[in-house]
């Protein structure tokens, strides 16, 4: 929530979890060099409009605020698909979110695409269930 792997994208995206971030990043750092906004504020707000373009889903409210990251997060922080449900568990209310939060979380996935998952495919679904 601190944009740090806008500030620091070198480093953060060496981290396997951060496979195909660099899309997202390339596409918010024109803004985020255009007009006075934090890092971490151009995710959140880039977010909750995100969220909010997709039919159904509800208005997230955005708060702004937030300082720039001074350091890059630490490598490891986002779990991994194959962790145990326990480690995936506790490194998530770690970082404040329920297990239903988490529910929530992963079944988005079941929308989303990778350009990364297979080599030399884009846009591969996450969720290969007819």
């Amino acid at each position: 929530a601190d944009g740090s792997i806008m500030l620091f994208e070198d480093t953060e995206l060496l981290d396997p979890a951060n496979n195909g971030v660099d899309d997202a990043i390339d596409n918010l750092s024109p803004l985020l060099q255009t007009f006075p906004i934090s890092a971490g504020d151009l995710i959140q707000f880039a977010g909750a409009v995100a969220v909010s373009n997709c039919p159904g889903a509800p208005r997230l409210e955005f708060l702004a605020g937030r300082p720039n990251a001074t350091v890059p997060a630490a490598l490891g922080l986002v779990p991994k698909p194959e962790d145990p449900v326990k480690t995936i568990f506790s490194r998530m209310s770690d970082a404040g979110f329920s297990p239903t939060d988490l529910v929530h979380l992963l079944a988005s996935h079941t929308v989303a695409r990778s350009d990364t998952l297979v080599d030399n495919r884009q846009a591969v679904p996450f969720d290969s269930t007819p």
